[in-house]
């Protein structure tokens, strides 16, 4: 692939030490001149090192004497940390002093919100100015079966909180916990995201978002742009109006987070309204064997594919990792799968107490955390990170108790557990029942396993992630869907295809 004459430019003020190991087409991608750029990046070919490239170039070359802030944003924290990481590495402390940065959306939104009311254009509760946001009310709550609900909006320019009654109970922090906090100037990501999709109906707060995004931003790269919602969309398209230099990067065959809201359908629309220039990454580091290598260009290319079985039996004795759709069908693989979470995190205090024992198990065995340590952690208000390693001795008396079979052993584990729970919270565990000791009966098989055994998890946690051999647990409806071929456009499709191209040398049903 041949290299416009403004990029070759570009890269050749980096050094040859910088550059060195990429790809003409990474090389394309990281200096390309045209401010709005698409990176097309499928898995392997190294885009979160052409995202910090890419970041590297707007800070130090192609800004030039532009004093706004080069901003790099992800959807999650992880994801941040990770490119963070990697353009420290490439360009030294000095690519992340102020202000330039490398965030997660939600702080632009948060940002946003704040100069909104400092501006006066919005108005809070109680006419607060700076909001305390967290990611959810479970660090001051528990979750309970109740109707309680409420909902945030924006009426002539001031934030309305209105309490309400969802017709079935179901687990959540009750609003009653909510609603005052909010008057008190204490909200969630999710409010500060309501608000300012609101607030932007407003012409007169449009106007001053745009404002503030293009004097306070030079350019804007996005990671993962196919995890996009309607607003995320509304803010990188306000950006693009603006002449902000935008640079976008993903893959359309990775988006999963439709249930949160992803609109990955609204990116090629974008791409095709603001005239932003696509550059392909097409060649894939990850693949370490012909096998692996069709079975990736077959899905993308929407042809048949049958896995082949795991020549052990089922029993996935020679695969590094078991990956499924769901959690459930990881743990229905049998006790030589570990998986690192029970289900989706529902936020209940017996799930998060038996959450850190998992996490206990999980670091033990397999040297990872539990998938929603986090989670567990902020539902019993624990704000000490370091409260679990703590508890090892107490945890480890409770897998002890576990590996006794029988009712007796079980129910004695548990209420052990609670007790250790009660040292570190004070949110209340109620007596033992199956629904809370179910999780540690599944524990207890672990434990009592004999043989090796793999970590179990699901697609959204495998995705940025890869290992040597992966198993793949299907259900008769995946399995068919690879026989007739996958189309991008389905969800259930691009987390298969994103399951099946996390092995570097074979992937294998199980």
């Amino acid at each position: 692939m041949s290299q416009s004459p403004a990029a070759v430019t570009t890269l050749a003020a980096l050094g040859d030490s910088t550059v060195a190991g990429l790809t003409p087409e990474q090389r394309l991608a990281a200096g390309a001149a045209a401010a709005k750029v698409f990176i097309e990046a499928g898995p392997g070919t190294g885009k979160t090192t052409v995202s910090a490239h890419r970041y590297g170039v707007h800070r130090f070359l192609a800004a030039g004497g532009d004093p706004r802030a080069v901003v790099a944003v992800s959807f999650t924290r992880s994801a941040t940390r990770a490119l963070r990481r990697r353009v420290q590495r490439l360009w030294g402390p000095a690519a992340l002093t102020w202000p330039h940065r490398i965030v997660t959306l939600d702080t632009i939104m948060c940002e946003l919100v704040h100069d909104l009311l400092a501006s006066g254009l919005l108005h809070w509760p109680n006419g607060h100015l700076a909001l305390d946001v967290k990611d959810s009310w479970a660090s001051f709550s528990g979750a309970t079966w109740n109707r309680t609900t409420y909902s945030i909006g924006v009426h002539n320019a001031h934030v309305v909180v209105v309490s309400g009654f969802v017709p079935r109970p179901r687990s959540s922090v009750p609003a009653t916990e909510a609603v005052p906090r909010i008057r008190d100037g204490t909200c969630t990501h999710q409010d500060v995201r309501d608000v300012l999709e609101q607030a932007l109906l407003n012409p007169n707060c449009a106007t001053r978002v745009q404002n503030r995004l293009s004097t306070t931003i030079g350019a804007l790269v996005v990671d993962e742009v196919f995890d996009a919602n309607d607003l995320d969309i509304q803010i990188i398209e306000l950006a693009l109006q603006v002449g902000i230099a935008v640079t976008l990067v993903g893959d359309p065959w990775q988006a999963l987070y439709v249930f949160r809201g992803a609109r990955p359908e609204l990116v090629p629309e974008l791409l095709t309204r603001a005239g932003v220039q696509t550059l392909p990454l097409t060649t894939s580091f990850r693949w370490r064997s012909g096998e692996q290598r069709d079975l990736a260009d077959f899905l993308r290319a929407g042809q048949p594919v049958k896995l082949p079985a795991d020549g052990a039996g089922g029993t996935a004795t020679g695969v590094d990792v078991v990956l499924a759709l769901t959690w459930k069908q990881t743990w229905d693989v049998g006790h030589h799968v570990l998986p690192l979470a029970f289900h989706a995190f529902k936020g209940g205090n017996e799930e998060a107490a038996a959450t850190l024992l998992l996490n206990h198990v999980t670091r033990n065995v397999l040297s990872e955390d539990a998938t929603y340590l986090a989670d567990a952690l902020t539902v019993l208000g624990i704000l000490d990170a370091e409260v679990p390693r703590q508890l090892e001795p107490e945890l480890q008396q409770v897998m002890d108790l576990l590996r006794d079979d029988g009712r007796a052993a079980l129910l004695a584990a548990y209420a052990h557990l609670v007790a250790v729970m009660g040292q570190v919270t004070e949110r209340p565990m109620r007596r033992a029942h199956p629904a809370h000791t179910s999780r540690l009966v599944d524990i207890a098989h672990r434990l009592r396993h004999e043989r090796r055994v793999v970590p179990g998890l699901t697609t959204h946690q495998a995705k940025g992630r890869e290992w040597d051999h992966v198993g793949l647990r299907l259900s008769d409806s995946e399995r068919a869907a690879l026989a007739s071929g996958l189309v991008v456009t389905s969800d259930t499709h691009r987390k298969l295809y994103v399951a099946c191209t996390r092995a570097s040398y074979r992937t294998v049903q199980v």
